[in-house]
């Protein structure tokens, strides 16, 4: 005998109750809990926004170098975007007779600092010769997609806004 065996009869229930509890019993199997709809949704979209932000995170660290190929010139942006602004320099080799541009950076720069180029001014400024230095921007070079420098006043990510290749980094052997 266990004690299944011992349990008194069953009293009947009133019929409003029955149909009331059975109607409960069948929502409470038929509908899956909106608990659980809710977090897997909210499980799915943190996912979804993680590997978003993971991609983004990615793509933003991700930086093109392109090496500087040709040496004979070079394009001093006076704005920090493409067009025709500023002014191409070239250096001639007095020894050789070719032209080539190793420092477009510095370059740039003295063009800068001697007022051939000025902020806001997409030409070239024909100043008379004094002695003022004038303030020279942050400036930045980026690989053309001709191969030539352009250097232009901005950021670390002028390049990147402009659709440019950084330079190439150059390795020195030991």
């Amino acid at each position: 005998m266990n004690i299944f065996d011992q349990l008194p009869e069953l009293r009947p229930m009133r019929t409003a109750h029955r149909v009331a509890l059975r109607r409960e019993m069948e929502m409470m199997v038929c509908i899956t809990p909106r608990r659980w709809r809710r977090s897997s949704v909210a499980f799915v979209l943190t996912l979804v926004t993680a590997a978003g932000g993971v991609g983004v995170a990615a793509a933003a660290v991700y930086v093109h170098y392109e090496k500087v190929n040709n040496l004979n010139t070079a394009h001093c942006y006076s704005l920090p975007q493409l067009g025709d602004n500023g002014t191409t320099i070239a250096v001639l080799n007095v020894a050789t007779g070719a032209s080539q541009v190793i420092d477009a950076l510095g370059t740039c720069g003295m063009l800068w600092r001697d007022g051939f180029l000025s902020p806001g001014v997409s030409t070239i400024v024909h100043l008379t010769p004094t002695t003022t230095v004038h303030p020279v921007p942050n400036l930045v070079v980026c690989t053309m997609p001709d191969g030539t420098a352009g250097v232009f006043p901005g950021t670390a990510s002028t390049c990147s806004n402009l659709g440019l290749a950084e330079p190439k980094p150059i390795t020195t052997a030991p």
